[in-house]
């Protein structure tokens, strides 16, 4: 503490130019100092928003194959159903011929 004091009293008998440039200087490690943490968080920044970009895609493949595959079984389900509908459409054609016979 008496070590602060004693540098600020000779501090205090210099000219104004050593105080102007000494506040310059500590001015500017400051200002280096709040520039390289914001520089740090916006790197870490960047970096959460590729990982959470990277999920995001990772999860959208998910969904598209899951919807690929559903798309796929209702083709196959559509395919099965216009057969159905096929055979009764025959079968009713057939039914009315019949009758029409009696």
């Amino acid at each position: 503490m008496n070590d602060l004091v004693q540098m600020t009293n000779q501090a205090a008998a210099q000219s104004d130019r050593w105080l102007f440039i000494a506040s310059l200087v500590v001015c500017g490690v400051f200002a280096v100092g709040v520039m390289r943490y914001f520089v740090r968080q916006h790197e870490r920044l960047i970096e959460d928003h590729k990982q959470a970009r990277d999920s995001y895609q990772a999860s959208l493949r998910g969904m598209v194959t899951e919807q690929s595959e559903a798309n796929q079984k209702l083709i196959v389900c559509l395919d099965n159903n216009s057969r159905v509908m096929e055979e009764c459409r025959d079968e009713l054609r057939l039914a009315r011929m019949e009758r029409k016979k009696t």
